[in-house]
Parts: C-alpha cells; structure tokens; sequence
C-alpha cells in the first residue's frame, strides 16, 4: 500500500469512527460533508443532511447570529455552546467550533467544524449547581446560599432605605420523632413544616436549612407586624393539619423573630443572635406549657 493509499484509508477510519459531529458546509451553510457520528445524536443519517442547511440541526437557536457575528469577524469559532434539535426535536446540549477557509482572493469556499455533545456534562453540572445551592430534602436554600442572600438583602436594604426581618426556626422533638418512629417520620415531619411555611411566604420570601432541626426566614423591605402576621398563616396550617384524625405524633416549631432597618442597622450576626435568642426563649416556654399543661401567652 503506498503512502497516500495509506492517509486516505487512516482518514476514512478517523471520519467515521468520530466519536463528535465533523462538518463542512458552503459560505452560505449548505452542508456538503458530515460525519456518520451525526446519526447517534440527532437521528438524521448524513444522507439526510448533506445539501440541507445546517440550522437544520440548531431549529430556533437564539444564538445562531451572534456565533454567525463571530465567525464572520474573526474567521473561526471555538467551542461555542448551541442547542442542537434532533429528528424528534429533543434537544442536545453541544459545543460548536467552526473554521472559514477563503481562497486567493478571499471568497468563503468552506466552513468546516466539530459539533461536540456536552448533555453528560451539563447534567452533572446541574448536579453540582443542585447540590451546592438547595438542601436535598427540602429543595429549599442551603445554609451557605441563605446567608449569602441574607448579606446581599441587608446590602439593599441599606441602599433603599427600607427593612428587614427574619425568623429563625426550630422544629420541636424532631429526634424524639426520629427515635420513637423512624428516620422516614422525622423527614415527613420536616417536610410538612417546610410546606406550611412555604405555602404561607411572600414571593420575595428567602427560606433556608440552615441545620438538621434549623430553618431561617428572610422578609425583604419587611416589618416585623407583617412578619407575624405571615406566621399566623404557617401557624394555622400546622394547627389544622395537627387536627387531622390518625396523627402519631405532634407538630410545632419554635420561632424567634428580628428586625433591621436603614435607621437601626445590625449585622448578619448581631440580627441572627437576637433571632436566636427569642427562639430559644419561645421554645423553652412551650416546654413549661407542655409540662403544666397551661397555654402561655407571648
């Protein structure tokens, strides 16, 4: 075999064992070469695609013009993230390089290029994004993004001239529930007080698991009247649902409240501890209620 016997069979063997999309198209995007590999993303056969134009394969991709924009300006383009539309019109996460060549006189001859499936990536970056952000309970804010969110609305809150109030809350007997019924029971009964609570918050609202039992409450541009009166709604839900026939155990939860404003302005700490504070005092008075049997009025 000679040498360019040999190059043409190692090309053909590379061309089609590709594992990404390898394309070339005309200067006006008429594809006239493409990969088999095309098959195993988008379903289409090259057969297909061959004197199709290549947004065929990106249907209604809103960055179409600007990857087109810097192409044309700086004669190539590399890994710029598309949407790619199969046959189905499922959608595929990709990466796009793309090459001009010209000829003596500088005409566009080819745009040729590699389209590059990034959906394993993208899904386990959503992962890492899901894990670093929510508590995988609840589906509420972590700790970590709850403080954050705290800092930036104390930052606006200075900026505006307006409120703020948080409450920091305790579920009550979570590991007597968790010992007497199980781990499963001890998550129901976290859920449903995450439910209520969220069924009860403004839009603008920020809840966060701040710890196993531990849960704080961001009220932006809020005071702490209209705070307690939101609570009232969480309160009433965990009434009503304390009321419903089969319950194996009780629900509550301690909450200790706090306020700033742009006149009276804590830090993240000082607001915290004095939330801290009313919530242990509010938890250590249902617990002499429970004991003599006795409502206590707050």
């Amino acid at each position: 075999m000679n040498l360019m016997k040999k190059s043409e069979e190692q090309y053909k063997s590379i061309f089609y064992n590709l594992p990404d999309i390898y394309y070339e198209t005309d200067k006006d995007g008429m594809i006239s070469t493409i990969s088999p590999s095309i098959k195993k993303y988008t379903k289409y056969t090259p057969e297909e695609c061959i004197n199709k134009n290549i947004t065929l394969l990106f249907k209604g991709n809103k960055y179409q013009d600007m990857f087109l924009k810097n192409l044309l300006s700086k004669g190539y383009v590399s890994n710029y993230e598309m949407q790619l539309t199969d046959k189905n019109g499922k959608i595929h996460y990709t990466l796009v390089s793309a090459n001009i060549k010209k000829d003596t006189i500088g005409n566009i001859t080819t745009i040729s290029g590699l389209i590059k499936d990034i959906c394993d990536l993208k899904a386990k970056t959503e992962e890492l994004y899901q894990f670093a952000t929510y508590d995988e309970l609840t589906g509420v804010y972590n700790r970590r993004v709850g403080m954050e969110f705290l800092k930036q609305e104390l930052k606006k809150m200075r900026r505006v001239n307006t409120s703020l109030s948080i409450c920091y809350i305790d579920i009550n007997d979570l590991k007597i529930v968790n010992d007497n019924f199980g781990h499963d029971a001890g998550d129901n009964l976290i859920l449903a007080i995450v439910q209520d609570i969220k069924s009860a918050m403004r839009e603008s609202d920020i809840l966060s698991r701040i710890g196993g039992d531990e849960f704080l409450l961001i009220f932006p541009g809020c005071k702490l009247d209209e705070v307690k009166s939101i609570w009232r709604r969480v309160q009433k839900s965990i009434k009503e649902r304390n009321n419903m026939p089969g319950n194996a155990y009780n629900i509550s939860a301690s909450y200790g409240f706090a306020e700033t404003d742009s006149e009276n302005i804590l830090l993240i700490d000082e607001l915290i501890q004095i939330a801290d504070k009313r919530m242990y005092t509010h938890k250590r008075r249902a617990k002499i209620e429970k004991l003599n049997h006795k409502p206590i009025k707050f």
